[in-house]
Formats: structure tokens, sequence, C-alpha cells
């Protein structure tokens, strides 16, 4: 019985965290999953309509808590009710959060008496996820970016960040995402070096694939003539998109890119009107197409149809990534790379081979690797080749999976809780 925390789950969040638990969870037979998510911002329709897609599809349940993070509820009709008592309105709200929080996973705790829990968002989650018998072991799955975010509201942040620390120093075993990962959070937290493993972030190779017909791909897209740079990232600053947009228009008055060149952005977030504004201001809008929410099974032919992958991450107030599983999916699909040097993407990005690394901070050095890889057609198609060559190889879902549950069978067997079957014992001394 394993019971999974997941913080950032559908139908709210679709990124790369989610697809790394999506594709690992649906690969583990041998155990009964409940995945304990949260029904902030959904309506109740939406919450169920996803939650049976995960039980027919995906194989596992998924249950649903009020919220992991504290939301200040109805601030402005608090305000003006609590005028002369605004921090006990605060005080109540924060009071009824945590008592709601804790009377909701303990009674779903007591009901499934789980073998394991696995917390996969520690920083919104830890405060709960920690929450169980002594007997219980209890994994954290980190990915960077949860250990430096600056988050609000910021009277909680302080407590929020000392749980989290505490639950990676006494955890039965943290699984970071890239060494970057788990170097910082050793740093951070202090916890045992011997109890953090690897886990990097994977791709499916049946999903994310080299298509057999590109050509037709990119005339249903309309961008048989064109050179199509492609970002597919939720649209926050630390993906770097303002500096692409900068980069390409300093590119594009000094022809330093094809005549053809298009910059297509996929995705949604709270960066949309900004860089729509930016886009105008730099005088290049009829050169950049934004396709807002892609659903997942039209992603792949995103990837497929474009020429190169561009998402220059940065890292701005501790805020990073931490792995960067959009270039193993680009790479899949045979594209050649570009992202920061900030953060883990070192682990998914083989720099000169793969893809480039570049400065996101740097405008000349996006401008740079952008320039490279547009001009050299011959070195695009080398690159992916040898990106679509190293996911199939090195990263596919099916090797993450294996791993993975080689890392929980290891525990649940040190606990006493899994043992062999009485024919597989037989055969084991034979």
């Amino acid at each position: 019985m394993l019971l999974f925390a997941a913080p950032y789950f559908p139908p709210v969040y679709y990124g790369g965290v989610v697809q790394v638990y999506l594709g690992l969870l649906q690969r583990l037979p041998g155990y009964r999953i409940v995945v304990l998510a949260d029904r902030h911002g959904l309506r109740d329709e939406d919450a169920t309509g996803w939650d049976e897609i995960a039980q027919r599809d995906f194989g596992f349940e998924v249950r649903r808590i009020d919220a992991f993070e504290f939301h200040l509820r109805h601030a402005a009709e608090k305000r003006r009710a609590l005028r002369d008592l605004p921090l006990v309105g605060l005080l109540l709200q924060l009071y009824g959060f945590f008592q709601r929080g804790r009377s909701e996973w303990d009674a779903l705790v007591r009901e499934l008496q789980p073998d394991l829990i696995v917390c996969g968002g520690t920083y919104s989650a830890a405060w709960l996820a920690m929450r169980h018998s002594e007997g219980t072991p209890m994994v954290n799955y980190l990915h960077g970016e949860e250990l430096t975010m600056q988050v609000r509201p910021a009277v909680l942040m302080h407590w929020m960040r000392w749980v989290q620390m505490r639950s990676l120093r006494s955890a039965a075993l943290n699984i970071a995402v890239s060494d970057y990962t788990a170097s910082l959070s050793c740093e951070l937290s202090g916890c045992d070096p011997n109890k953090m493993k690897l886990l990097a972030n994977f791709v499916d190779t049946r999903r994310f694939r080299v298509p057999e017909d590109r050509t037709a791909l990119r005339r249903a897209m309309g961008w048989e003539d064109k050179c199509v740079i492609l970002t597919l990232a939720r649209l926050d600053p630390r993906k770097g998109i303002d500096q692409a947009l900068r980069a390409l228009a300093r590119l594009h008055t000094a022809n330093g890119l094809p005549e053809n060149w298009i910059y297509v952005i996929a995705g949604r977030g709270k960066e949309q009107g900004n860089l729509a504004h930016l886009t105008k201001e730099l005088g290049i809008e009829d050169r950049v197409e934004f396709r807002g929410f892609v659903e997942d099974d039209a992603v792949a032919g995103l990837y497929q149809a474009a020429d190169l992958f561009l998402q220059p991450n940065r890292e701005i107030d501790g805020d990073t990534e931490g792995f960067g599983v959009v270039f193993l999916e680009a790479n899949a699909c045979g594209l050649p790379v570009i992202g920061g040097t900030a953060g883990g993407t070192a682990a998914a990005i083989e720099d000169g081979i793969t893809g480039l690394r570049c400065d996101g901070d740097s405008v000349e050095s996006i401008a740079a690797a952008v320039h490279k890889l547009c001009t050299d057609s011959e070195l695009r198609s080398r690159m992916g080749r040898a990106g679509a060559k190293r996911a199939a190889e090195e990263f596919t879902v099916e090797q993450a999976a294996k791993r993975f549950e080689a890392m929980l069978r290891g525990l649940l067997e040190d606990r006493g809780k899994l043992q062999l079957a009485p024919a597989a014992d037989a055969l084991s001394h034979s």
C-alpha cells in the first residue's frame, strides 16, 4: 500500500513533474497506489472527471484534501469584515487550514494503513507526510526548484521551510532527479548523503519519438517553409522566455537568423501578458506565435514538427530548473535543444552533443547559441540524432520505473514489510 502525496497534480498542473509521477506510478504493478492531491482552484466536476481517468487509464486511485498550501480565502471580504482586527482574521484562517489538513490526512492514513509514504512536493506536503507511524518509511522525491523558491504567504515560509528541511533529515530515503538537486538538498538540510539516491528524469519513448513523416506534420502545422524555434513550458520568469525574445529580436535586426524563422511559444502562465507586450515592444510580433495551452496528445507533435527547442532557463530568487524533462522530450523527438546553465540542466543536456547550454541571464549568450544552430542545418540534424539516441538508450520510463521500484522494495524489505513468497523463496535456495 503506497500513499503518494502530490501537491502538483492534474487537472490544475500538467508540467514535467506531473509527467514523471504518471510515468512511474502506472508501472508499479505490485502496489495498491493512492495519490493524494488537493481540491484548491478546482470545480468538483473537473476533479472527479480527472480522478476517474486516473483510475481507468493509469490504474491508481486519487483522493483529495482541501489544500496543501495556505491560500487566503475571500481576502477582500475578510478585510472589510475584520477591518479593526485583520491579524485575528488571518490567524483564524491559518488555524482552520492546519486543523482541516491534519484531520483529513490523519483520517486517510488511519483508513489506508500505508506500508510506504512518498512525498512528491516537500515544501508543500512535508508538514502532512511526516505524520505517520514510526514503522512506516517515508520517501522524499526531490526535483530541485522546491528547495529554494520564494513562495507566499511570507509569514509561513520560514516555518514551512523548516519542516521541509526536517523531513529531508528524517526520511528513510531521499530521491533526487540530478546531482545538482542531491547536492543542494544535502547542503541546505544537512541530511545524510547515504540516504540520498539519484533517479534521473526520463521520457516515454513510445510517445516521444522521431516521426516517420515529419514533412506531413510540418505541413499540417503550416510550417513546411519555416525555420521553427519552439518553447513549450509554463510561462514563468525562470524559463527565460523573455530573454529568448530579446535574443531573437537582436539576431533578427542583425540578419543573424534565416529569413523564414518563427518562434512558437506553447503553454500558459502568469507571464503571458508580459511576454505578449514585450513581443510588440521588440517589433517581432509577426514572427512570434502564442499557442496557449497544449493538450497532452498534441505535445509530441509540436516537438516533432519544429527545428529547434529553446528554453534558456535561469535562476530567479532561488527558483530554478532542477532537471528539465522537456529537453529530454525534445531530444527524443529528434530536436536539438538550447537550455540555460542554471540548476540541474547538465543532467538533461549533453552540451555540444545533444544541444547547447547558455547563460540564461545573458542575451548575448542565448543569441550566440541560437545563431549557431539556426544557421547550421547539419549541426541541428547531428545533435537531434544524438539526442534521440541518448534518450532511447539512457532515459526511458521503463528503466526509471525499475530503478524506482527497486528503491522502494529495498526499504520495504529492510522494514520487514515485504517478503518472498514461499515458492520464490524455495527457488532462491535451490
